[in-house]
């Protein structure tokens, strides 16, 4: 890809400028990244990010290839790592909470306990606050509440990790290759969810390898090529594609 359309991430970035400066005050750095790097036991680095603020109400799109770093890149924003990598750099944060829908539904949710109960259980949440998120993402039906997560569709339990992140009240809302999993219908009704239950004054970072998804959430776009993280301007992206 050329030069004048990827941008390092130690210069300005042009997206987190546009975005503050669409947002006002709510366009605020909740988390920071300076100097930041995730080397493996044998030294190798696996994650470069020289500079990246994640602004308050963002939607960014993490994209590269299966094995890029995407994933580590959500873990360090996360600050937390798979065992035996080492991290070194940077990581500030005003963020207390931070919702995660994974790749599978089933991997944010016990498969045996039903799951009202398990949202419950885990959010603290009120029963009708709990009603009516899982309404909202299409899980109203009480058959399904009283359903093991293990017995929900694929589909079924994507939504309802997209019911647990939300109710969290998380600031921040990463999701990590929420629709691979998933055909298109369920796809885009996935990205319709996340768009509708994550707030305005929420951010949402969304790690994907589906150009699909990036368009459909109109997002700040930051690239991961063999663990090194740049941004894609939406003004350089905009030009690209007219050419």
């Amino acid at each position: 890809m050329s030069s004048d359309v990827i941008k390092p991430a130690r210069e300005p970035l042009v997206a987190a400028e546009e975005a503050a400066e669409e947002q006002g005050p709510e366009g605020l750095p909740i988390l920071s990244l300076r100097d930041a790097e995730v080397r493996a036991a044998d030294g190798r680095r696996l994650l470069l990010v020289a500079a990246l603020d994640v602004l308050a109400g963002q939607r960014i799109a993490v994209t590269g290839p299966s094995g890029s770093g995407k994933s580590l890149l959500l873990s360090t924003l996360t600050g937390r790592w798979p065992a035996g990598l080492r991290f070194t750099g940077e990581r500030t944060t005003t963020v207390d909470r931070i919702g995660f829908v994974p790749q599978r539904g089933l991997d944010a949710l016990h498969p045996l306990i039903p799951l009202v109960r398990q949202l419950r259980l885990v959010t603290g949440a009120a029963p009708d606050r709990i009603a009516g998120v899982l309404e909202s993402v299409g899980l109203d039906d009480p058959a399904l509440h009283r359903c093991r997560p293990a017995e929900l569709s694929g589909g079924q339990a994507q939504r309802a990790s997209v019911a647990l992140a939300a109710l969290t009240n998380a600031p921040l809302v990463l999701a990590d290759e929420p629709t691979s999993a998933l055909d298109r219908e369920s796809r885009d009704q996935t990205l319709r969810l996340l768009e509708e239950i994550v707030g305005p004054r929420q951010t949402l970072v969304v790690a994907t390898h589906d150009s699909a998804v990036v368009r459909a959430l109109g997002a700040r776009h930051l690239a991961v090529s063999d663990g090194v993280v740049t941004e894609l301007s939406p003004r350089a992206e905009r030009e690209s594609g007219r050419r």
